[in-house]
């Protein structure tokens, strides 16, 4: 595997941990609604678009204009 694939695993498991721990910061303190969905959301979204699995697949490459 390229060094690339380990570091963007490494990207995605750094902002899934910072989801799941914002996501138990949110469950227990009394925090806006909005802003903490908006937050939350956020991290998914970068979570999802950090993946290596993500990054190796025919729409990513389309989508970034790389015709495979």
């Amino acid at each position: 595997m390229k060094t690339s694939v380990w570091l963007w695993g490494i990207v995605e498991t750094v902002i899934w941990y910072g989801f799941i721990y914002y996501l138990l910061y949110v469950l227990k303190n009394p925090v806006d609604l909005w802003f903490s969905s908006a937050v939350l959301l956020a991290l998914v979204y970068a979570g999802t678009a950090a993946c290596p699995w993500v990054h190796n697949s025919d729409a990513w490459r389309r989508m970034i204009g790389k015709t495979a």
